[in-house]
């Protein structure tokens, strides 16, 4: 079973970078997670037969990410140092395109991110995009968020009120001008706790985790919002109507590529 889905990660990864990364590729956004590493082993077999950009450049979402580009032996630079690059031709106004990983995603493409404690890096660097391009095994595949992923929303927040934080978050409405915005009319936010270290996950930017379990997700977007004006709440991992594609490796080693449904409905 579990070479099966290590399998469908590197055919997804594959996929998507074969089909994304170009030579005319300048900026690419590299994402965090166990399916990233996949896309990275794909970018070091094209550069070894030059297929790359040699200008090409990698902007990482998190320490994980970083590491993967140089050990591959691309360059990496920071989001903000990439207007700063190329004098010539007056900076680059945004990154070619991003892939990266996700939790769940549903059939418009909202994903949930952040089970790996990066989802403010990676959402910036999503949003400095001209494509964000998802990539996944059969798992994370669902019709709605928190059908298959139930460990929460993935919350980062200021560490100088995170129990302040977590008590509005638990007395968060499911409903707003009647219209059900999730399923449980009692959310629970946890403290994300470290692995081999006692005490809470610190995440590169210095911030606590805070797992917000809903249930089913009925409307990203307005969650999103609504987790969004707590003043002390960083960043949400529900990255709502951002997604180009979505790609995803099966357990019988076929691969699908998604767009939003609503996409498909536009062009029936």
């Amino acid at each position: 079973m579990a070479d099966l889905v290590e399998q469908s990660k590197r055919s997804a990864a594959f996929a998507a970078v074969d089909k994304h990364v170009s030579p005319s590729v300048r900026v690419l956004g590299i994402g965090s997670g166990s399916t990233v590493v996949y896309a990275v082993d794909r970018l070091l077999e094209l550069k070894n037969n030059n297929q790359l950009n040699p200008k090409l450049v990698c902007v990482p979402t998190s320490f994980q990410s970083k590491q993967l580009i140089i050990d591959a032996g691309l360059q990496a630079v920071d989001l903000d140092d990439l207007p700063i690059l190329d004098d010539t031709q007056g900076g680059f106004a945004s990154i070619d395109v991003t892939i990266d990983g996700a939790d769940e995603v549903d059939s418009e493409l909202n994903a949930i991110k952040g089970g790996g404690g990066a989802h403010l890096r990676e959402k910036l660097v999503a949003n400095a995009s001209n494509k964000l391009v998802l990539i996944a095994d059969y798992r994370k595949d669902s019709q709605v968020l928190g059908e298959k992923w139930s460990k929460g929303i993935p919350v980062e927040v200021s560490p100088l009120a995170w129990r302040t934080i977590s008590r509005q978050l638990e007395h968060m409405p499911c409903m707003q001008k009647g219209s059900r915005l999730f399923e449980s009319e009692h959310p629970a936010a946890h403290l994300r706790q470290a692995v081999r270290k006692a005490g809470p996950v610190v995440t590169d930017n210095g911030n606590f985790i805070l797992d917000v379990c809903v249930g089913n997700i009925y409307d990203p977007p307005a969650v999103e919002r609504l987790f969004k004006m707590i003043p002390g709440v960083i960043e949400v991992g529900i990255f709502s109507n951002m997604a180009a594609e979505a790609w995803f490796g099966n357990n019988d080693g076929s691969i699908v590529c998604r767009i939003p449904q609503s996409e498909i409905k536009k062009r029936e």
